[in-house]
């Protein structure tokens, strides 16, 4: 399944950029440059990580870019909860985005929206700027598509903010700039300000340190007790397996259609151009399995790797309360009954009558095979 950025969430935001750093910012080699060095400092130079080169180029990077690029991926975890009948239903909709930049969060989610959905919002940053361009963006896109959204901002640092009563904390891209300590003490913040039906949503980059860096707060949240995971996990305990192994690390790689002119923009800089990738984490105070319990012996395993095809055989890495393990499936047995098994990927979670041993769970002919995606939307 393909996710898709919607035309109108590109076209506020770069109306409310435009609005706050002119037409300069946003012509085509002035964003190119500003977006590859964005890019660099998240993913090789992390050491001037708040330090770009131009900062109202930067911006402009940020909002029209990045902003655009990765507002769908909150739409991931919102499905899974959708599905499972785990979304809140208070309204309107009480919504804190903390680090919430020029709104990624927040916009992705009112696409996923019906139309006439009430939403109150407190969005909070150290950065006024990026607020002012979210404040804008979000206003524009509610209007849009019917949504009556109330606005709040807070220009405040992340690490200090009070995170008010709500039923959904978002957090996109905050906790790996700040050590586990001060993004545990913020998470469970989060989590003791939502309701009982409520979640935290944690969205992060998908490179190895900062992956591992939230499977490892998964765990310290575990061990506290301090909620319920809720996603991207089928394993309800603590330790995460991925981090066993220190090349190990956890993430998705969802396909993703950009709108016109970010497409462009990652065909120039050879940046987004084939999909999402992001580590998730979905915290509840209320328990809720990802997938409905079974009541017989079938495992459900979360698939965390792309699918493995080699001379007489498939294999995906599962993940599940038996650990992070291969599951493999010989040509031979290959048989009507197991075919979910072949059309799995990255993110599914596959149910089977079959077991494991300490290095893998091997399929044959009478293995049972349920094949579920979390996400999918049921609308379409």
């Amino acid at each position: 399944m393909a996710w898709s950025v919607p035309l109108d969430l590109e076209d506020a935001l770069y109306l409310a950029t435009r609005a706050a750093v002119g037409d300069q910012a946003l012509a085509t080699a002035a964003l190119t440059r500003a977006i590859v060095d964005r890019s660099q400092r998240y993913t090789s130079d992390r050491a001037k990580l708040a330090a770009p080169t131009d900062r109202t180029g930067d911006l402009a990077a940020r909002a029209v870019f990045f902003t655009v690029a990765d507002a769908m991926k909150i739409a991931i975890p919102l499905a899974e909860l959708a599905n499972r009948e785990a979304l809140p239903a208070r309204r309107p909709l009480r919504v804190v985005d903390i680090g919430a930049g020029c709104g990624a969060m927040t916009l992705g989610l009112l696409v996923q929206l019906a139309a006439g959905t009430a939403v109150d919002v407190v969005a909070i940053d150290r950065d006024t700027a990026a607020l002012g361009i979210a404040n804008a963006a979000i206003r524009t896109l509610a209007s849009r598509r019917d949504l009556t959204v109330s606005l709040a901002t807070r220009s405040e640092d992340v690490t200090r903010a009070a995170v008010p009563a709500a039923d959904l904390v978002l957090l996109g891209t905050v906790l790996n700039e700040l050590p586990l300590e001060a993004s545990t003490a913020l998470v469970e913040r989060a989590l003791a300000a939502i309701a009982d039906d409520g979640a935290v949503i944690v969205i992060e980059p998908a490179l190895r340190d900062t992956s591992r860096a939230l499977h490892a707060l998964r765990d310290v949240l575990i061990a506290r007790g301090a909620g319920h995971v809720f996603a991207p996990c089928t394993r309800r305990g603590a330790p995460c397996p991925a981090l066993a192994d220190p090349d190990d690390w956890c993430h998705e790689d969802r396909a993703l259609r950009l709108p016109p002119r970010t497409a462009e923009l990652a065909r120039l800089t050879h940046l987004r151009d084939s999909g999402m990738k992001f580590s998730y984490l979905v915290l509840r105070r209320e328990a809720r399995a990802l997938v409905e319990p079974r009541d017989d012996a079938r495992a459900a395993w979360r698939i965390v790797s792309a699918p493995r095809p080699a001379k007489g055989k498939l294999e995906l890495i599962g993940c599940s309360d038996a650990g992070r393990i291969p599951i493999r499936l010989l040509r031979r047995h290959r048989v009507a009954g197991n075919r979910d098994f072949e059309r799995a990927d990255r993110g599914d979670v596959i149910v089977t009558t079959a077991t494991a041993d300490d290095t893998r769970v091997e399929l044959d002919a009478d293995s049972a095979i349920e094949r579920i995606e979390p996400a999918r939307d049921r609308s379409r």
